[in-house]
C-alpha cells in the first residue's frame, strides 16, 4: 500500500469549507482524476462526512473520499480524507490517502521509481479543482449575502 498527501491553501472560511467540499463532489457524478490534462480517468466516488480524528485540539469535521477507477488495470483506487485548518482568512485543506498500485511486484516497483509522484500530481490536481469549486460556492454565497 502508498501513501500521498497534498495540501494547499482555500480562500473560504473554515465554518463553510466542508460544506462546500463536499457539495461540490457530489454534484460531480462521474468524475476524472488525472496527474495532467491530456491523461483522465473516469472514476466512482463516494464521500461521507466524520469526525476530524488528526486534530486533538478541537473537534470538526474530515471528508472521507474514495474513488473506484472504471479500468482497474492501469489505474488504483484510492481512500483517503481532506482535512482543514484554519489559515490567515481561509484554511489550508490536505487530501491524504493511500492505493494500492496495479501489477502486483512489478507495480510496486514502477510506484516506487514514478507512480507515486505521479499520484501525487493526480491528487494535486483534484484537490486544486475542489479548491476552486468551493471558492466559487464561497464567492457566490457571498454576493449572495451569507
Amino acid at each position: 500500500m502508498s501513501e500521498v498527501r497534498v495540501t494547499s491553501y482555500c480562500e473560504c472560511p473554515f465554518s463553510t469549507v466542508m460544506e462546500f467540499a463536499e457539495r461540490s463532489l457530489k454534484e460531480r457524478g462521474q468524475m476524472q482524476v488525472s496527474p495532467v490534462s491530456s491523461v483522465a480517468e473516469n472514476v466512482t466516488h463516494a464521500t461521507r462526512i466524520v469526525d476530524d480524528a488528526t486534530d486533538t485540539a478541537r473537534i470538526h469535521d474530515a471528508l472521507l473520499l474514495a474513488w473506484k477507477p472504471d479500468h482497474d488495470a492501469a489505474f488504483p483506487g484510492f481512500r483517503g480524507v481532506l482535512t482543514v485548518r484554519p489559515q490567515n482568512r481561509g484554511v489550508s485543506m490536505q487530501l491524504q490517502g493511500n492505493y494500492d498500485p496495479p501489477f502486483g511486484l512489478a507495480g510496486k516497483l514502477f510506484d516506487v521509481v514514478a507512480g507515486n509522484r505521479i499520484a501525487k500530481l493526480t491528487t494535486g490536481r483534484l484537490l486544486h479543482q475542489l479548491i476552486k469549486d468551493v471558492e466559487a460556492k464561497w464567492n457566490l454565497a457571498r454576493r449572495n449575502g451569507a
